[in-house]
């Protein structure tokens, strides 16, 4: 045996043999980042071993250069330990960004019907002349009249109210009724008055980069606390597609896929259940809301049919189960309900942020779009919608993006450059700039468009365009070992001419959706009501770089909110409310799809879209 040491956290894991670092730092819970699926090509992964650092591998020498190998990084992806080690995790390669819930008022003052509640009860014991069974008195106790019962709380149902005098405490799912939980009352004297009838439930947002979960009193609506992880899954893959590949290509992919997200929810539940000071068997309700891929995995449900006409999963309504049936540490009987899914790829987190966004109470034309791994767009109204799903891929996310990184500290997240031709930049923490987030990259590309240092192809000014440019610009511009040209926005960080394509190709590919969208239903930009950013990376964007670079479409910018983790607030509401569970199986129900892939006007209108403004 051996031992490997986390920096700064000064974490230790015990290893009894040869362990690959990710799962040592996962068992420390210390996620490391994998963009590229562990393939060695991004150097994303990048770790510094002070002590102990093995020999390079093949893929340290292709990726890293001889100073940094002499310094003792390597890559982080494929790297093995077979001795003591002291690895330092720098803050970009494992940093998550947290995720909300909704507005944490988002139920004071509001009147709604809870999903679940918690009851006292005083039944009257039977006797000879009111022969009733004991289902029956407790029926007849809470009001309700049906309700259904797994058979080992059936067979103990007698026992518990002997045993207790008739005084018990239950736990009711409302729709369809439900007896999840008997068992002994409080000593206090006014059961159905003094009984909490707090009920805590947890909401679960199944990200393709980042999960969140939170517990809500579903009594109340309020988020009792709430955190965000890295997906283990990102070691298979950063994006859903080359997931589906995994497992097409190992026999055993669908299985580890489901062992990993299962092992991370329910270890963040536990987490969760000790910061709210109670034990995880409290939890008697889950939500979940991903794309179809995340669900699929969740369940433990073979998700390769889902990478090859017609992409078609194995469920798209509502589904709910027993949890107790995925592993998870909560109550016996919790139900764990999956939203409904409207097509392939377009799942259960974008009817989440329709629900959150009101899109299907609204009587003007909105549009929701979903800024993520796997960006959808929504157009529509109450009487009518529409999704499609834009393969943007993971650049917001840093990835794909020569110096990209999360918004973790020391990454660039906003850009200007004066009129004199200075460039100013922004830092998440205000820490030195180590590299450029999402709304960094969008922000840099809008002001370097402005100042005319990228033309509208895309491309960086030379010869004698550049002659009209303030010189303090033009002296920012540096061409790089590999001769690719970029421009240095600080003294460690620069943007490459091809992070500036990789952008055009994901705000294209969002763009040219939300222009077939519109013409799918006969309208114009101004004719939109509102439009929606949604997605964690989209709260942090700022609206009128977005319009700059020709990501939304032409609409006022105060037409343009920004109702961040909306996935996680419309899993939230289903959780908490019998309503917003209704209009989530509505929204799945009528949303219509749009397959772009096989849409006659679709490469046209992604042309179009890849020039900036």
């Amino acid at each position: 045996m051996f031992s490997v040491r986390f920096l700064p956290e000064g974490r230790t894991f015990a290893a009894e043999g040869p362990t690959e670092l990710f799962l040592a730092a996962a068992s420390c819970e210390i996620w490391i980042e994998q963009p590229c699926g562990a393939r060695s090509s991004c150097g994303k992964c990048r770790v510094l071993v002070r002590e102990g650092a093995p020999a390079p591998a093949d893929a340290d020498l292709r990726v890293l250069s001889p100073q940094e190998l002499e310094a003792g990084w390597r890559l982080g992806c494929r790297l093995v330990l077979d001795g003591p080690a002291v690895v330092e995790i720098p803050k970009v390669t494992r940093s998550v960004a947290a995720k909300s819930f909704g507005d944490p008022a988002m139920y004071e003052g509001r009147s709604f019907t809870p999903n679940f509640r918690r009851q006292g009860l005083e039944i009257t014991p039977p006797d000879e002349h009111h022969q009733h069974s004991a289902m029956e008195l407790l029926a007849r106790a809470a009001g309700v009249a049906e309700f259904t019962a797994e058979l080992p709380l059936l067979r103990s149902v007698q026992e518990i109210l002997q045993q207790n005098k008739h005084r018990v405490e239950a736990v009711w799912a409302n729709d369809p009724p439900e007896l999840l939980g008997l068992r002994p009352a409080p000593e206090i004297r006014n059961l159905q008055s003094e009984i909490r009838n707090q009920v805590v439930g947890a909401a679960v947002d199944l990200g393709t980069t980042t999960l969140a979960a939170a517990l809500v009193d579903v009594s109340t609506g309020a988020v009792l606390n709430a955190l965000s992880w890295l997906n283990p899954q990102v070691r298979y893959g950063a994006d859903v597609i080359t997931r589906i590949h995994y497992a097409v290509d190992h026999p055993d992919g669908n299985r580890e896929l489901h062992e990993a997200l299962i092992e991370a929810v329910a270890e963040m539940l536990r987490e969760l259940s000790a910061q709210a000071g109670i034990a995880p068997d409290e939890i008697y309700a889950l939500t979940f809301a991903g794309n179809p891929t995340m669900m699929h995995t969740m369940l433990g449900v073979d998700i390769r049919p889902l990478g090859h006409a017609p992409y078609v999963g194995a469920w798209t309504r509502e589904t709910t189960i027993k949890a107790r049936e995925l592993g998870l540490p909560v109550h016996q009987r919790a139900l764990a309900r999956c939203l409904p899914m409207i097509r392939s790829h377009v799942g259960a987190d974008t009817v989440a942020a329709v629900l959150a966004a009101g899109m299907d109470e609204s009587d003007g034309w909105r549009l929701v779009i979903d800024l993520g791994t796997n960006s959808e767009v929504v157009l529509g109204c109450r009487r009518r919608m529409v999704a499609a799903s834009a393969a943007a891929g993971p650049a917001f996310e840093g990835a794909n993006i020569y110096q990209g990184m999360r918004a973790a500290p020391g990454a660039i997240d906003a850009v200007r450059v004066t009129p004199d031709g200075r460039i100013m930049v922004k830092t998440v923490g205000n820490e030195p700039a180590s590299g450029i987030c999402g709304s960094g990259l969008v922000d840099a590309a809008a002001a370097l468009c402005a100042a005319g240092l990228i033309a509208p192809s895309g491309t960086l000014r030379n010869g004698a365009e550049l002659d009209r440019l303030p010189p303090r610009l033009v002296e920012r511009l540096v061409t790089m070992d590999n001769r690719q040209r970029a421009v240095r926005l600080a003294e460690n960080v620069v943007l490459t001419a091809a992070d500036i394509r990789q952008l055009q190709l994901v705000k294209g590919s969002i763009r040219a959706a939300v222009e077939i969208l519109l013409r799918h239903f006969g309208l114009a930009a101004a004719d939109l009501e509102e439009v929606n950013l949604a997605g964690a990376f989209g709260n942090f964007l700022n609206k009128t770089s977005a319009l700059r670079i020709g990501l939304l479409p032409e609409i006022d910018p105060e037409r343009v909110k920004f109702i961040g983790n909306a996935a996680g607030a419309g899993a939230r509401m289903v959780l908490v409310d019998a309503e917003a569970r209704r209009r989530a199986r509505r929204i799945g129900q009528m949303c219509e799809y749009l397959e772009l892939a096989v849409h006659p006007d679709y490469e046209d209108a992604f042309c179009a879209a890849m020039p900036f403004p």
